[in-house]
């Protein structure tokens, strides 16, 4: 009875040091979600004051972006659109395609 206990006791031991372990090497999400920017968005900001739109290039492309204050400087910040869902004033684009016509509706 003694062996069992003992055993009982160090594999709970064990998995609460696993978890404890796991939870101390993962980093909160929005840490996971910071990042530097790259250079160009200092660049395309030189010269620039806060709040002034500017052409940012990325590897995708030129996108519009706004020129914000980092500890840095001034970095450009792309216009990234919001989720769908969240509380925006602007709603979202209506859908492409036409309305479907009424059933007894010959006229095309």
């Amino acid at each position: 009875m003694k062996i069992l206990s003992t055993v009982l006791t160090l594999a709970a031991t064990l998995i609460a040091s696993t978890a404890l372990a796991q939870a101390a090497a993962t980093p909160p999400s929005n840490e996971l979600q910071r990042h530097e920017p790259p250079p160009q968005a200092y660049v395309d900001c030189k010269g620039k004051k806060e709040g002034a739109t500017v052409q940012h290039t990325t590897p995708e492309g030129v996108v519009p972006a706004v020129c914000t204050n980092s500890p840095k400087g001034l970095v450009a910040r792309p216009n990234r659109p919001r989720a769908a869902g969240s509380d925006s004033a602007t709603p979202p684009p209506a859908d492409k395609a036409p309305p479907p016509r009424p059933s007894g509706d010959t006229q095309r």
